[in-house]
Order: C-alpha cells, then sequence, then structure tokens
C-alpha cells in the first residue's frame, strides 16, 4: 500500500491533488484516467466525463463532485459495481467542478485511492505489497490462500487482473522473486497489492486446486469443471450467455471463473488421447 503514516499520508494528499490538476492543465484535450476524461472546463475548473461520451450532447450534468459516488455505484444494467476499476462505468453524465479540490473528491469516488497511488508511483514512493506478504496476513476462511501454488496466483491474476476486467496497472508480484507474468495495463491507476476481489477470486481458486488433486472422474474433471460446463452448455442452447455478478465466484457462469476455465480447463479438453 501507500505509505500510511498520519502526516506523511496528509502530505502525499495536498501533493497528489495539485499534481493531478497540473497534469490535466497541461493537456488541453484531456487526459484519461480509468474510463473517464477529464478536461480543463472554461473558464475554470474540470469537466469529467464518460469516455465514450467525450462528444456527447444531452447528458445529465452535476456540479457536485460527490454526484460520482452515485455514478460508480452500478453498471448500465443497474447491477452493484464491488470493484470500482472495472470497464464497466455507466455513460451518459458529467460532473463539472470549479477547482482542484472538486476534481480529486470526484475521481476519489470514481476510482477510490486512484489519484493518490498515481501521484506516489509517479513519485517512486508507492509501497507494493506481494501475494505471498498479503496472504500471510489473510485469516479465516481467506487463510487457505497461503497455500495456493504459484501456478493458481498467475492464473488467478491473468484471470482477474488483466485490462478486461480490471483497469489498473498490477504492480505487485507472486512474491520478491517471482514476477507476475500477465499483462499488467497500459492505465494511469496503480495497484499496488492484491484486492478483496483478488483475494476472494484466490480462494475459490485454491478449492479448484483441491478438487483436481483429489475429486477427478474417470476422464479427469473435477466436479466444479463438470458443473461449469454443463452451465456454460445449457446457456449457449437457449441462445444467451449471461454472466453471474461480478464478485458472485460462486456461481458457474462468471467471468472472472470462465477466464480462469479458459487458462486451465480447455487445455485439458483439448489434450490428444
Amino acid at each position: 500500500m501507500s505509505e500510511t503514516r498520519p502526516g506523511v499520508e496528509n502530505v502525499a494528499a495536498n501533493a497528489s491533488r495539485e499534481a493531478f490538476a497540473a497534469w490535466i492543465d497541461s493537456a488541453p484535450d484531456g487526459r484519461l484516467f480509468g474510463q473517464v476524461i477529464v478536461r480543463p472546463a472554461s473558464p475554470a475548473g474540470y469537466s469529467l466525463r464518460h469516455e465514450d461520451d467525450a462528444e456527447a450532447e444531452d447528458l445529465e450534468v452535476s456540479e457536485d463532485p460527490r454526484a460520482a459516488r452515485e455514478i460508480a455505484k452500478l453498471t448500465e444494467g443497474g447491477e452493484y459495481r464491488p470493484l470500482k476499476s472495472s470497464p464497466n462505468l455507466r455513460r451518459g453524465w458529467e460532473i463539472v467542478v470549479p477547482d482542484a479540490r472538486g476534481l480529486v473528491t470526484a475521481m476519489n469516488y470514481l476510482y477510490p485511492a486512484g489519484v493518490v497511488h498515481w501521484y506516489l508511483h509517479r513519485e517512486g514512493r508507492l509501497e507494493l505489497t506481494s501475494f505471498r506478504e498479503n496472504a500471510a496476513r489473510q485469516s479465516g476462511i481467506y487463510k487457505r490462500i497461503q497455500r495456493l501454488s504459484d501456478e493458481g496466483v498467475q492464473n488467478a491474476a491473468r484471470a482477474c487482473c488483466e485490462d478486461a476486467v480490471c483497469l489498473k496497472k498490477t504492480l505487485w508480484d507472486v512474491d520478491e522473486s517471482t514476477p507476475l507474468d500477465i499483462h499488467r495495463g497500459e492505465g494511469e491507476i496503480p495497484c499496488p497489492e492484491p484486492c478483496s476481489i483478488f483475494v476472494s477470486f484466490a480462494r475459490r481458486v485454491r478449492l479448484f486446486e483441491r478438487e483436481n488433486r483429489r475429486d477427478l472422474d474417470a476422464i479427469g474433471l473435477s466436479p466444479s469443471e463438470r458443473e461449469d460446463l454443463a452451465a456454460l452448455v445449457e446457456a449457449a442452447s437457449m441462445g444467451e450467455v449471461r454472466f453471474a455478478r461480478e464478485a458472485e465466484f460462486e456461481k458457474p457462469l462468471n467471468e472472472r471463473r470462465m477466464r480462469y476455465r479458459r487458462l486451465t480447463l480447455v487445455p485439458k479438453l483439448r489434450q490428444d488421447g
């Protein structure tokens, strides 16, 4: 995580606000942060929109930076967004703020801690926490991720952290000597440690690993693999595959779970003989 001492945290927050505003001011055409395009507004202040609404008209305009809280809460389809860096921010809005304080207030609702992490990373002062360090802190039902294999961590990260499902730039590794072998992302928002969504998904992957060691059927499939295949075939037969909610990893048709199966189940099914 970033520096956590109260005095340092306040200094970093103030400095990050000034640096972020200056970064926006230096780009009249705007800067992209996650899915938000931020532009200097005339005669002063800043305009925030969804990137796909950069040139749109008839948007719902608010001058209250706190409106970003509601904008960030739900997807276009009305589902709760547990991970604010997922590429499912809804469209149709514009927030216009008068100054840097309002700008960062809005951005912190859209991408919590994103601005200060952006600043500390640019300054070379963002503290990183590896998966193994993070796992060592877990307790209760999440303690089992301490036994997740390195291969499991890599596949979980490929399924859970790449741009298709998260817009952050992944900076953490498996441990100090084992880098993550994934596409880490090209965006501006750094990810300094495994988030709660990843930890929850890693727990599910650990359950999958245990199945593969003890519960395989005659053709080498685990119970959850059979469940996922059946759900996928049934959904396809109805003409529509609808994903479960983002963090419902116990459901067969969860997007990250399906991405994990592409890495682990598809090669097994394609093996010769």
